[in-house]
């Protein structure tokens, strides 16, 4: 029996300039009007320190006809497809459990959280560990908006070992690893292609999570969004992560490789600026100091001098100092010095890493100055991670939550352009649990280029025998609804009556339509991916 083909066909591949890897092409229910259009292209790995893969990721929508005939032989095999069915068979001693079901696969976007270090004594540990963190995620302010486009799914495979390599090599599923050795920052993929085998267990993926079964930071941002176990900064890690991946966005911290997407602009020509209230007053700043010293004060205090220039108003500058670190327990365990002074700082105290920096913003006087690092409670465990020391004008606005262009400086301390916010954002600041109003409207763009508002029109007969209509759709507050009758030339004629009304009982037969609109105060511009309809016959009476 012959079959019409899909709409479109998404491609998911990895590509290191001519050379391409195919992971998967699989049929989409989704009309598009080019012949192809790029979701997603990222690198392959993002890390806060390591040179940025030259390796992308990339996700593409071909039309039918577009697609590359060479694609055509990955499509999975009806075999194959129900193979998966069964990840026993797959993979033995593996389990698969949908958390979250809000749709149809084919019209959701799919989370799949896969585990890595779990032993099958540990299997429920891992559900356990998969359920608490996507509440963390969609039952707080995070995520919680888009929480009725996603189904998320987890997935167990077996390890031999528990926990995850670092100094000694684990034999875990996945083979995930700390790096560098014996810090707290990038978990790389040790095995790309059992990640992707154990990926393909679930029933549907758009966005790969995985965990490792570790309880301190380290994470990891491209193809998968990588994190760990860790009660204290595994969630943290995650939803900064998913934020690069859900965004098709880098960096907004100082320090970083790549500044690319909707949250970045190389001139103070920002593309945000529906999102100003008032007149644009672009940010000045300058790099001072940015250094990885993942050192442990046991060892002696570190310090470092820097000098802030000559203010051209005569005013004194203000310093603005970020800074990590691992160990640090109580507000006592280190004392930070700035040209011999105790500065108060604030943040979270952990013996995981955690992120710190001042109560007030510093205002220096031009000149020589210098900051020290020295512990307090000699427990051995107190490292500094890391630190950035910006020099900022008199005037600068450190606003809580104000938009505009504020600057943002690489690796190598040389300005990269502007963000949208100060310090709010948790792309630029981990302790954060929003995104700035840039970023959050971003992704309800990529969301949406991803699914159809019209899940389906159903058409029965109730219980007085009259016919009904009803429209199914994602459960989005801000959703309008709007029905037509639709002659045999196509012209349409409004069902004003029933604007907004999920289901109605049409009076004839014939052909009809239902447009939907969603609308949020949280997206101020907007395209034809908000609206979505679909035509529908009604037999006459």
């Amino acid at each position: 029996m012959k079959t019409n083909p899909p709409p479109s066909w998404r491609v998911q591949q990895y590509r290191d300039g001519d050379d391409v890897q195919v992971l998967s092409v699989e049929p989409e229910d989704k009309q598009i009007k080019q012949d192809k259009v790029v979701l997603r292209s990222l690198p392959a790995h993002l890390d806060e320190e390591t040179e940025t893969s030259q390796e992308l990721f990339e996700e593409v929508l071909y039309s039918d006809k577009a697609l590359p005939r060479e694609y055509r032989a990955s499509v999975k095999p009806l075999s194959a497809v129900e193979a998966l069915k069964d990840p026993q068979k797959a993979w033995p001693g593996s389990e698969v459990r949908t958390l979250v079901s809000q749709g149809p696969l084919n019209n959701r976007i799919n989370l799949t959280i896969v585990g890595d270090g779990y032993t099958v004594e540990e299997k429920e540990r891992f559900f356990e560990d998969a359920r608490r963190m996507t509440d963390d995620m969609f039952q707080g302010q995070t995520f919680a908006s888009y929480l009725p486009l996603f189904n998320v799914h987890a997935v167990f495979v077996p390890s031999n070992e528990s926990g995850l390599s670092d100094a000694e090599e684990k034999d875990t599923a996945l083979k995930l690893y700390r790096s560098p050795e014996g810090s707290k920052r990038a978990i790389m993929p040790g095995d790309r292609r059992a990640c992707e085998k154990a990926i393909a267990l679930a029933p549907a993926t758009d966005y790969p999570i995985l965990i490792a079964n570790d309880n301190y930071y380290g994470g990891l941002g491209g193809r998968y969004a990588i994190t760990t176990r860790s009660p204290e900064s595994g969630t943290m890690v995650l939803r900064h992560e998913l934020g690069h991946n859900f965004g098709n966005v880098g960096e907004e911290y100082d320090g970083g490789q790549v500044y690319s997407g909707a949250n970045h602009s190389r001139t103070a020509d920002v593309p945000w600026k529906h999102w100003l209230e008032g007149e644009l007053k672009p940010e000045n700043g300058k790099a001072l100091v940015g250094d990885y010293p993942w050192q442990n004060l046991a060892e002696g205090p570190v310090s470092y001098s820097f000098d802030v220039p000559e203010n051209p108003e005569g005013k004194p500058s203000k310093v603005d100092v970020h800074l990590s670190a691992v160990g640090w327990d109580t507000p006592v365990d280190v004392e930070i010095l700035l040209d011999g002074k105790p500065l108060l700082y604030n943040g979270l105290f952990t013996d995981d890493r955690s992120f710190f920096k001042p109560l007030e913003p510093p205002t220096l006087e031009p000149g020589r100055h210098t900051i020290t690092f020295q512990e307090k409670i000699n427990d051995g465990d107190n490292v500094l991670g890391s630190l950035r020391i910006n020099l900022y004008d008199a005037d600068y606005d450190f606003t809580p939550g104000k938009v505009g262009a504020f600057p943002s400086f690489d690796a190598y301390e040389r300005m990269a352009g502007y963000r949208p916010t100060h310090g709010d954002c948790l792309m630029r600041n981990m302790r954060s649990t929003e995104f700035c109003p840039v970023d959050r409207e971003n992704m309800w763009h990529k969301f949406m280029s991803r699914i159809n508002l019209v899940d389906g029109v159903d058409v029965s007969t109730n219980s007085d025998g009259h016919q009904e209509v009803s429209v199914r759709t994602p459960p989005l507050d801000g959703m309008g609804v709007r029905w037509f009758q639709v002659d045999e030339e196509g012209n349409e004629q409004e069902l004003l009556q029933h604007a907004n009304q999920r289901k109605f009982q049409p009076e004839q037969g014939g052909k009809y339509r239902v447009k939907v609109e969603f609308r949020t105060p949280e997206v101020r511009v907007y395209n034809s991916d908000f609206e979505g309809q679909m035509d529908f016959r009604v037999c006459p009476a």
